[in-house]
């Protein structure tokens, strides 16, 4: 199995495998242990099917328990009732999965069924590298910082954070799902920890003023989202990319365009497959955008 990088920052490229048939428990395992080294994995060129791409994903653990459709969402510019996030057009800004419960999802696949070469792409940014070389300083306030997770359950803002003051003078507090995290959060697949806190998700620092909190998240996104730790991944059809979604932040650096087709089925797993026939379990925290009242 050939893995061909990306970029220095993460990813690559499975250059010789055919994801439209079944695979060995052996091959099964290289994936694995490609996917710990690269945190990202592209098939390209392929068609496929719904059940090729399940069949995939399920090489890495337990197919998500919650699914819609077919056996997945799908995330798109088009109107389609198995959307997860209606009718996509908003910049997304960087964030991690889940990240706004006690566990985030380990991996996270999309297959662009239906795709503009000029469509928006997605960017990806390595959390757990970058611990290593962040500065002496900065690292020692990532490791003892803790943070607010933050998901509005009224509007999916993938646009802007949830500002402290909002949390603070809210008359309605049911409306939010938080979460209390370090800012060094533990894979239960990997060793070493990534960084949770997330220019989308992360509302505030504890313990700290506004100013200080803010003025050391703004230091941690400098390093954390500079552009040599990022990987852009622009879409072609049938692309298929299967991410870990604690060791990356990813997000999409604009808006998209109503008019050019960006349409993708997204697949999660509940848990990881280890090698001695295990399974890790981990359900990743779900909350729903709540349903304007009229």
């Amino acid at each position: 199995m050939k893995a061909v990088r990306l970029s220095d920052a993460l990813g690559a490229e499975l250059v010789d495998f055919d994801i439209t048939r079944e695979h060995t428990p052996a091959e099964q395992s290289e994936l694995r242990r490609l996917f710990r080294e690269h945190h990202l994995l592209l098939v390209r060129g392929q068609a496929l099917t719904a059940q090729d791409h399940d069949r995939f994903v399920e090489s890495f653990g337990p197919l998500q328990e919650e699914r819609v459709g077919d056996g997945a969402g799908y995330v798109t510019n088009k109107e389609d009732p198995r959307s997860l996030f209606g009718k996509e057009t908003f910049r997304l800004l960087w964030h991690t999965d889940g990240a706004y419960g006690e566990r985030p999802g380990i991996a996270t696949s999309l297959w662009a069924e239906e795709i503009s070469e000029t469509a928006t792409p997605t960017q990806f940014a390595n959390a757990i590298d970058i611990v290593q070389r962040l500065p002496a300083d900065l690292r020692d306030k990532v490791e003892r910082n803790r943070i607010v997770n933050v998901r509005d359950t009224e509007f999916d803002r993938t646009y802007e954070r949830v500002p402290r003051d909002e949390l603070l003078t809210t008359e309605d507090p049911d409306r939010y799902v938080t979460c209390e995290h370090e800012v060094l959060f533990d894979p239960p697949h990997l060793k070493g920890k990534a960084i949770i806190a997330s220019e989308q998700m992360t509302s505030h620092v504890v313990d700290a003023s506004p100013e200080e909190g803010d003025a050391f998240l703004e230091e941690l996104y400098r390093h954390l989202y500079a552009p040599d730790n990022v990987y852009v991944h622009h879409w072609q059809r049938n692309d298929v990319i299967i991410w870990d979604n604690i060791a990356l932040h990813h997000g999409r650096p604009g808006g998209i365009d109503l008019d050019t087709p960006r349409h993708m089925r997204r697949q999660c797993i509940d848990g990881w497959w280890t090698d001695d026939g295990g399974v890790i379990e981990w359900k990743f925290a779900r909350r729903k955008v709540r349903a304007k009242q009229d």
